[in-house]
């Protein structure tokens, strides 16, 4: 995974779901990857579901051992759905960290949907996470969100609990910097002139 974030619980979490995959070589010793395998050895053709890190692995190596098959949250039908009205998906129900499998999985994407497919979710998603947000004490709206989105609203929900304490304790009032007021004159001064 070349551009994984090795320490990121978030990334080690993300890199641990798992992907269809159909292999292209006969894996021995790996039939415990399919449930439904008697032998030992996974055959040419075997579709499993294995860990995104594992099938990179696999993927990357001369001559490809699997071909990484796109997660059905991301295939043609869930994307006419997400592109039409992304905010009646529940994307924690689906697939809890949509934008950043989403970012692992556009490279294995033949016809390049999968990257328009997240930024334009995000956008028509970005009031519903504005308003999960805002509202400090409404859990039930943030059901809906991803892992990342909820990690964003409540660390907008903080701010912007900091930001209304800090307005309300008044005791900090802002004044014009010294350098802006002299400048200000200096300016004022200079329009007099001509």
């Amino acid at each position: 995974m070349a551009n994984s974030n090795y320490l990121d619980i978030f990334d080690i979490l993300v890199s641990n779901e798992k992907v269809p995959c159909k292999t292209l070589q006969e894996l021995p010793k790996m039939g415990f990857l399919d449930p439904s395998a008697t032998e030992d050895d996974l055959k040419i053709g075997s579709n499993v579901e294995i860990p995104l890190w594992l099938a990179e692995t696999l993927y990357s190596r001369r001559p490809s051992l699997v071909s990484i098959d796109l997660p059905k949250i991301y295939k043609d039908t869930y994307r006419e759905i997400l592109n039409a009205d992304a905010c009646t998906i529940d994307l924690h129900k689906f697939a809890q960290y949509f934008y950043e499998l989403g970012c692992y999985i556009a490279k294995y994407d033949i016809k390049g949907g999968v990257a328009t497919t997240l930024v334009n979710t995000y956008k028509q998603r970005f009031r519903m996470l504005l308003a999960a947000s805002v509202s400090h004490d409404s859990i039930g709206t943030m059901q809906p969100l991803s892992a990342s989105e909820r990690e964003r609203a409540i660390a907008a929900a903080t701010t912007e609990h900091a930001l209304l304490g800090w307005l309300q304790r008044g005791d900090s009032l802002l004044t014009t910097a010294c350098m802006v007021a002299n400048h200000r004159k200096r300016k004022r001064a200079e329009m007099e002139m001509l």
